[in-house]
């Protein structure tokens, strides 16, 4: 199966053809999963080198709580503004005549929204490393009605997505999708262990606010162990756990698609049959033939 890209391609795009080709005026707003919305603009008409690339998400302000200041403030340096552009939440500047690391700075701008999430992941996971892990979950609001929880344990963390499927279908679909998840996992060495719960939330959310249940709300957990959250492996757990949702739905979509072209193919087969079948004639409607091929009329 397909795994989701965890940077923005027109972000990356954007930036790596200003620097291969020249500066360009440069005026694009885009979308990103979860309801994500980037500005790339030259904040100074008369200059393009200089870049301003910002951010909106409705929990931003969350995450920069839960770490993702200090990641940003490592990771982009003097890029990241004090002050971001009116309308959003952070933003970069930067100047194509004398960037810093310009092999890697379209990657490092594509990745934004990955390291503003992966924040409150990174933190958890160190915490749990250092053998101090506290009792506090992080509650992440990333979408309308959508939200995630990270409990930290002391040897393992458990992520809890809570999804609302506004087509019934598609809660059934996951259902199954999910089961396969669990199935793998008895033929997988060290796989996480993952859990659905449809309508009710699971115990281990038991008393915390944001908790929606339901008949369009299911929940997905993952039960992550050290060998997950290690230093060396961290980041690709988290790539691949932040993109879960999004992967999920993805792959619903796909699964609907798949079962409409059977279901068109079998009605184009059907209809060739009765295109291709002969109308009984009237007079002759009675007759009847033999293994032989003799005719008679059954009376």
């Amino acid at each position: 199966m397909i795994l989701l890209e965890y940077h923005n391609r027109i972000l990356q795009e954007a930036i790596q053809e200003r620097l291969t080709d020249g500066p360009t005026p440069l005026e694009i707003t885009c979308a990103d999963f979860d309801g994500v919305q980037f500005h790339l603009s030259n904040p100074d008409r008369d200059n393009k080198n200089v870049i301003s690339i910002s951010i909106q998400w409705r929990c931003i302000p969350e995450l920069l709580k839960h770490g993702g200041s200090e990641d940003l403030k490592k990771i982009y340096g003097a890029l990241l503004q004090s002050s971001p552009e009116t309308g959003y939440d952070v933003t970069l500047k930067l100047d194509l005549s004398n960037a810093p690391d310009k092999a890697t700075l379209a990657e490092r701008v594509g990745l934004l929204k990955r390291h503003i999430l992966a924040a409150p992941f990174k933190k958890v996971f160190a915490a749990i490393e250092a053998g101090n892990p506290g009792k506090d979950v992080v509650n992440v609001n990333y979408r309308d009605n959508e939200a995630f929880w990270i409990k930290p344990a002391s040897d393992s963390c458990t992520v809890i997505f809570m999804i609302q499927f506004k087509d019934p279908g598609d809660q059934i679909l996951a259902k199954v999708f999910l089961h396969e998840f669990a199935d793998a996992r008895r033929s997988m060495n060290f796989a996480p262990a993952v859990a659905f719960s449809s309508k009710e939330a699971p115990g281990e959310l038991a008393g915390l606010p944001g908790v929606r249940e339901g008949e369009n709300y299911g929940f997905v957990s993952f039960v992550l162990f050290k060998n997950h959250i290690g230093a060396k492996v961290a980041d690709r757990t988290i790539n691949n756990i932040q993109t879960f949702r999004n992967y999920l739905h993805y792959h619903i979509k796909c699964s609907k698609a798949y079962l409409h072209t059977r279901m068109r193919t079998r009605v184009e087969n059907l209809l060739q049959v009765l295109n291709r079948a002969r109308p009984v004639d009237p007079e002759k409607k009675g007759e009847k033939k033999t293994a032989a091929g003799k005719t008679f009329v059954r009376k």
